[in-house]
């Protein structure tokens, strides 16, 4: 923790950076340890990149941001934020790679430690969590506009304290933020109590498409791209539903596949943790944690299907006998 403080003192330029497709968690621990060192270090000139998309759910947290500005700065530290490898960035390698040092903090039990410093926590439940034991482990001040930021990335990676990464930590650094004045019940109802009327006929659409394997341990859904024209709803509208299937009694794992655009697709993964489906992501390019994961993959709906049900199936079998599929 030492060197990561001594690099923001000796630092002058810094950029910060989150994975491509940015949540909460991502978008919220940039802004906040931004303004954390704003905050506490004067003459610091910070920025923040994301190469995107960036929902409209997450509108209310760039109001008074400013993101990828340009023209870039000559940084000299690069502090990259919920990203389990560096490649999770995406275009946004081209700005990082000639700042000569990185500093890498992510709660991912995935992360490679691609950093020159690496703050990894698994036991975290959200890097929103680890920076804000991070700052006041090192004596650093929080603001009211901060504590809403951690708030935010919190509650919404541990999906309203619900997930197996949620702790008694968890609790604590949550407690400890809404001490500060902010309407945190106003936050909860724009994550959780705000479906738009799309967003309930896409949940019908994934529910016509679930499917059940190995005696629904493993629940599948789909939403094919041509459901969002039928609905009028927007790929925001996806955001949760993969949480209906890991609500079954039986199921370990709960998998949504979401074609957003023409053959390209975006696969949630659930768990209830007796399997690490931040593995499962990884194998297929993808990354997460024990119970929350995602990836990316580009083909038809159905054979990526198939790919990600023989990936899980080995992970739910005890005995490892090969068990045939049929689609």
């Amino acid at each position: 923790m030492d060197s990561f403080l001594d690099k923001i003192k000796s630092a002058k330029k810094i950029a910060i950076f989150s994975h491509i497709s940015p949540d909460a968690d991502a978008l919220c621990s940039s802004f906040a340890l931004k303004n954390i060192i704003k905050f506490n270090f004067e003459n610091k000139f910070v920025d923040v990149f994301n190469d995107g998309p960036i929902g409209q759910l997450y509108d209310q947290i760039l109001k008074d941001e400013v993101i990828n500005p340009k023209p870039y700065n000559n940084y000299d530290l690069a502090i990259v934020l919920d990203c389990p490898t560096l490649n999770r960035i995406g275009k946004c390698e081209e700005i990082i790679k000639d700042i000569p040092t990185v500093i890498n903090v992510d709660h991912h039990e995935t992360n490679n430690k691609f950093g020159d410093t690496n703050i990894v926590s698994p036991i975290s439940s959200s890097t929103c969590e680890l920076v804000y034991y991070m700052t006041k482990g090192l004596g650093l001040k929080l603001n009211s506009t901060i504590a809403k930021q951690l708030y935010q990335g919190i509650i919404t990676d541990t999906h309203c304290f619900s997930t197996f990464s949620t702790t008694n930590l968890t609790y604590q650094a949550a407690a400890d933020l809404t001490k500060f004045k902010f309407d945190n019940n106003a936050i909860k109802k724009h994550y959780f109590k705000n479906n738009s009327l799309g967003k309930i006929k896409l949940l019908t659409t994934a529910l016509s498409y679930l499917k059940l394997y190995k005696n629904a341990k493993l629940i599948t859904m789909k939403i094919p791209y041509k459901a969002f024209e039928e609905t009028n709803a927007t790929f925001d509208d996806t955001l949760g539903i993969v949480d209906n299937g890991i609500s079954i009694g039986e199921a370990e794992v709960s998998a949504i596949l979401i074609e957003s655009e023409q053959n390209k697709i975006h696969i949630s993964l659930r768990s209830k943790g007796n399997v690490n489906v931040g593995e499962i992501a990884k194998k297929l390019g993808g990354g997460g944690g024990a119970s929350v994961a995602a990836y990316q993959a580009k083909g038809d709906l159905k054979d990526i299907e198939k790919q990600l049900v023989t990936t899980v199936f080995p992970y739910l079998n005890e005995d490892k006998e090969k068990e045939e599929i049929i689609f």
